[in-house]
């Protein structure tokens, strides 16, 4: 035995624990034998056979990385979330990060309105921002470590708990595969409208323009009820269409239809809103701001930017929908 595989041998030992050691070594050291004599007697293409030191590297080369090769004899697991258990890992995460991202978000911003002595709108992201990031991390935490402690006080050899069945059933092909970004898109699109819905209600001191209407809210208080009436029932409905997809997933033409439907008549009740109005936002913050801007223009930004939003949502819609057929097949 060379010097060089004496020391690759004893890298490789010195990684192991002592009551394997000697039986590993005898063994590691017939296996390189082999290997270089095999490598000495067979060239294979006609060439000249190397010399035994050349031998001798190229064996250890193909052997790899001696701590690679302790850690095969060892067991260890060099990971932190193994094979069998990532699937279940993954999956708990997809669901769970989206519903405590959405609990968080709403618990801080109701402690932060209840709680300030003025509430402001960079005060309430702030607040938002850092609960919702604080509760993620928490649970991502935990979830990984309570995987991690189960799947590494699992034997070697047994069963995780976490794994799935390895007997697969061809049956699992008759039931159309749901994607599951579909439910948090439903979930993301719930809280847009929740927003959406309370923009008539926001106070002006929420942007820090409280000086300019009193603290009124930021929307003309002069348009007619029954407008208001119909924006929040058309919010309604696409809140709707949004709890049809979180409780069926499954794409449809159906749902699609009148989800593309209900966009287009939003939009187009705004529009009618805007052009109606002799000012959809509060009377006392446009006549601050017409120094820069005149009504018409941002009457007609107000539009063109609701028609951008409408077809860009009905793309995602069409695409969206098209991807989730494609899957089912």
């Amino acid at each position: 035995m060379s010097t060089l595989t004496e020391r690759y041998i004893a890298e490789v030992i010195r990684r192991l624990p002592d009551g394997q050691s000697d039986d590993i070594s005898l063994e590691i050291a017939a296996i390189i034998d082999d290997m270089v004599a095999a490598e000495l007697h067979s060239p294979g293409d006609g060439t000249a056979a190397p010399d035994p030191d050349s031998a001798e590297r190229a064996v250890l080369g193909r052997l790899g990385d001696p701590a690679a090769l302790a850690r095969r004899y060892s067991g260890a697991r060099p990971y932190l979330i193994g094979p069998e258990a990532y699937p279940v890992w993954a999956r708990v995460l997809r669901w769970l990060l989206p519903i405590v991202g959405v609990l968080a978000a709403l618990a801080s911003g109701i402690i932060y309105v209840a709680t300030a002595p003025q509430a402001e709108l960079g005060g309430l992201i702030g607040e938002v921002v850092s609960g919702t990031l604080s509760a993620l991390l928490w649970v991502f935490a935990a979830w990984t470590l309570i995987v991690t402690i189960v799947e590494r006080s699992t034997p070697v050899g047994a069963r995780s708990a976490f794994a799935k069945s390895t007997i697969w059933d061809p049956s699992e092909l008759d039931h159309p595969r749901v994607r599951p970004d579909t439910r948090i898109d439903a979930i993301v699109s719930l809280n847009l409208l929740a927003l959406l819905a309370a923009v008539p209600f926001v106070p002006s001191t929420f942007l820090y323009i409280g000086h300019l209407n009193g603290g009124e809210p930021l929307v003309n208080p002069d348009i007619p009820t029954v407008w208001l009436a119909g924006y929040l029932l058309l919010i309604g409905a696409l809140a709707l269409v949004q709890v049809w997809r979180l409780a069926r997933p499954a794409s449809s033409r159906w749902r699609v239809a009148i989800e593309v439907v209900t966009d287009v008549v939003f939009g187009a009740f705004l529009t009618v809103l805007v052009l109606s109005q002799d000012s959809v936002i509060h009377p006392d913050i446009v006549s601050a701001g017409q120094d820069d801007l005149s009504t018409a223009a941002i009457r007609w930004s107000v539009i063109a930017t609701i028609w951008v939003i409408v077809i860009w949502d009905q793309t995602e819609t069409l695409r969206a929908h098209r991807r989730n057929t494609a899957t089912a097949l």
